[in-house]
């Protein structure tokens, strides 16, 4: 039996947006977190997805195998591993028959190619409004997509309801490292989510899965599925005109069965 817990935003998070807009028609859209070709637990979210009846699937990057790794390691065996990996992933979940939709990770090629990528393009899917920022930053390791603050600043990001990126927004839950001290996430990423949209998804942080808002944007990390602490988990969005913010975030732990859940708080 799954348990439901719904967790309070802090009042401190509650201002600051904008774009308090009426909500359109209901969607439900899952949100897959950094896959990193684990097929096991890849299949095992595809049938939760498919249980559940989502509109769309939306992947937050690192999708292929680790053969890509470091830039500096990139051999023409490796990456041909790799490009078939990110296809395989993306076959399995087209296979449920509704609009498939990624931006790359950092441990991907940046130019991927295969259909589905919003890495700086806005579309409607399932009736919701997605702009994409792949990569992450502003930390740099030698993966092969990797930005400093500056260029995402710089980046034209259009009103949206749904941004879908690889890295979390800064100085949240959300990009919260192991040790439980040190913040990663970005910066501009943050100022474009406040500014520019209603809900963000991400991942990249695979240990700090769950929500959180910040001034009117609800976010979600979908946690990952591959290593390090890789496990067995989906996320959603689901926009319901009843509700007062228009929208809120679910993550379901597929092992414990917990599905937690945060709806968005309107700004006054």
């Amino acid at each position: 039996m799954a348990r439901v817990v719904t967790d309070s935003l802090p009042a401190s998070s509650r201002a600051g947006s904008p774009l308090d807009t009426p909500v359109g028609a209901c969607a439900k859209l899952a949100v897959i977190g950094d896959v990193h070709a684990h097929w096991g637990r890849l299949d095992s979210v595809l049938q939760q997805i498919a249980q559940e009846r989502a509109d769309a699937i939306l992947l937050v990057g690192d999708i292929g195998s680790h053969d890509l790794s470091y830039a500096r390691r990139r051999t023409p065996e490796r990456d041909a591993r790799y490009l078939a990996s990110v296809e395989e992933v993306l076959r399995r979940c087209q296979d449920l028959s509704v609009p498939v939709r990624y931006v790359p990770g950092n441990h991907d090629l940046p130019e991927l190619c295969f259909a589905g990528n919003l890495d700086g393009r806005l579309e409607e899917v399932a009736g919701v409004r997605v702009f994409g920022i792949g990569g992450a930053g502003p930390g740099r390791f030698g993966f092969c997509y990797e930005w400093d603050e500056a260029q995402i600043a710089a980046r034209a990001v259009p009103e949206c309801e749904l941004l879908l990126c690889h890295a979390p927004p800064a100085r949240m839950r959300l990009d919260l490292v192991h040790d439980g001290v040190r913040h990663v996430g970005s910066e501009a990423i943050r100022e474009h989510a406040q500014a520019r949209a209603q809900v963000l998804v991400c991942g990249h942080i695979h240990e700090a899965c769950g929500g959180e808002q910040i001034g009117g944007c609800l976010c979600l990390n979908a946690g990952g599925l591959g290593v390090p602490f890789g496990a067995a988990q989906v996320g959603f969005v689901l926009r319901d005109p009843k509700l007062a913010g228009g929208w809120a975030v679910e993550h379901l732990n597929l092992k414990s069965g917990e599905r937690r859940r945060w709806e968005r708080t309107p700004i006054s």
